[in-house]
């Protein structure tokens, strides 16, 4: 990991896990994923983008881009 790597952090939403999560960068919220049944998971950024339903959650998570300020 290089010195400008930011971590995303994901927490599973409370009362409706494993079914959704939230993404935050240093407390902040960056974005959303939601399984959706037999078609995966869909990551939705903070400002409402689609940007997929994915396979996996892993992949879902990958779809989000972190860069420094």
């Amino acid at each position: 990991m290089d010195s400008t790597s930011i971590t995303l952090q994901w927490e599973p939403v409370e009362g409706v896990e494993p079914a959704a999560w939230v993404g935050r960068v240093r407390g902040s919220f960056v974005g959303m994923i939601e399984a959706r049944w037999q078609e995966g998971f869909t990551a939705t950024t903070r400002l409402g983008r689609k940007l997929g339903t994915f396979g996996t959650l892993e992949d879902a998570e990958s779809a989000f881009i972190v860069r420094r300020h």
